[in-house]
């Protein structure tokens, strides 16, 4: 049910978050695809051209990672405060830790992630004990129920449906269901 038109993703070739591109791969209404190659002004041009925008990724409360260098340091946001006059108005997926506040404190409208456990390190900081596997298996369950909640329920009712759709109720599994937004 996400989307009025065609949709832009903006979501970066990292290895790490390729798991989220479940959520639009099978999609026939992209317009176009952002990610560590294109600039600056391709980003804003792009915001422009539709009203669905899907971000995708790393990121923190002040916006959307590209692809980390490598030394695994993220040097570049795609989505920043700088963005935020483009994204008004839009409805917006953005699926990347810490986006609700990015989202609250702009006042952005769509679904939106708080922190999302995806990998080990992230597991430990938020004293979740998980595996490797076990982390990897879930993430892409939640990627597979999220895009069915994004095709079958309204942007309102997702963080609702998301919950029920938890069955295992691990402490993993709490964390990640608990933390999708609607604004």
């Amino acid at each position: 049910m996400f989307c009025v038109g065609g949709m832009i993703v903006i979501h970066a070739n990292d290895s790490t978050t390729e798991v989220l591109s479940l959520l639009y791969k099978s999609r026939n209404d992209i317009t176009e695809h952002i990610t560590e190659t294109n600039t600056n002004v391709d980003v804003k041009n792009a915001l422009l051209s539709d009203t669905s925008i899907m971000m995708l990724g790393h990121g923190n409360q002040y916006g959307l990672f590209s692809k980390p260098n490598k030394s695994g340091k993220f040097d570049r946001l795609l989505i920043t405060d700088k963005h935020v006059q483009f994204l008004r108005g839009k409805l917006c997926i953005g699926i990347w830790c810490y986006a609700n506040v990015f989202a609250e404190r702009y006042g952005l409208h769509g679904v939106f992630s708080g922190m999302i456990v995806s990998e080990l390190q992230e597991a430990i900081d938020n004293h979740i004990v998980a595996t490797k596997d076990e982390i990897d298996y879930e993430m892409e369950l939640f990627t597979i129920r999220l895009k069915y909640c994004l095709e079958n329920y309204k942007l309102e009712e997702i963080p609702k449906a998301m919950k029920c759709f938890d069955y295992s109720r691990t402490p993993l599994n709490k964390f990640n269901y608990n933390n999708i937004f609607y604004y």
